[in-house]
């Protein structure tokens, strides 16, 4: 696997593809091997053998997040394979769009803000994939910031949750999410302990308990 690839997720429709056409070519034009569904391969009723062989090849996992993309079952798809295979996954922020629907595999990392526009997000995106640029990127450098945002993350979804469930299923996800994807010692004990019998109100478990858990855990 070349460590200067790239895979860049993103929605076929307009300006997810546009903006993905002009990143693609900015990042080839800094050397790097740049592969994205420049054919539309996605509208198959099958997940394109193409698209899965790119993802598990290139180094860097690029999710261009929009309206589009985030509810594109392709995009989804993709994230979800690049978060199995251990990618190095950066978002990279298109739209605004509210915390709750963000893919919950994003949860904690930093994301790249392009709303301003490409030029002005190069810069960050050039650093993340290290390309020779002296300054860090800071957030992906320190496990206990990434980590603190992940919780932060977690107990956002499941205020947003309780709007529409009591059901144990969405705390053993998140709960799943959070081991998967934590990196400290700290992180993945919280984690565990997400679905704890002491957080039940009756034969409930109470997303509120659990949030201030997962807080209060953090802050300790």
């Amino acid at each position: 696997m070349n460590p200067g690839s790239v895979f860049i997720s993103h929605s076929s429709r307009q300006p997810g593809f546009e903006m993905t056409e002009r990143l693609a070519d900015k990042l080839k034009e800094a050397g790097l091997d740049v592969w994205w569904d420049s054919q539309k391969l996605e509208c198959g009723q099958t997940f394109p053998a193409e698209i899965l062989e790119a993802i598990i090849r290139q180094h860097y996992f690029l999710f261009l997040m929009s309206g589009h993309s985030v509810t594109s079952a392709w995009c989804r798809r993709e994230v979800t394979r690049a978060v199995e295979l251990g990618k190095i996954v950066v978002p990279i922020r298109l739209d605004d769009l509210p915390p709750e629907r963000t893919p919950l595999e994003l949860a904690g990392l930093q994301w790249i803000d392009l709303r301003t526009g490409l030029d002005a997000a190069l810069p960050a995106v050039y650093r993340v994939l290290g390309l020779g640029l002296s300054e860090s990127f800071e957030p992906s450098d320190d496990p206990f910031s990434r980590d603190g945002r992940l919780v932060a993350a977690l107990a956002e979804q499941l205020n947003y949750g309780k709007t529409f469930t009591d059901s144990l299923n969405l705390v053993q996800m998140l709960s799943n999410i959070g081991l998967r994807c934590c990196a400290t010692e700290r992180g993945r004990a919280l984690f565990a302990g997400m679905v704890s019998l002491t957080h039940y109100r009756g034969s409930r478990i109470d997303y509120d308990r659990v949030a201030a858990y997962l807080h209060q855990g953090w802050r300790r």
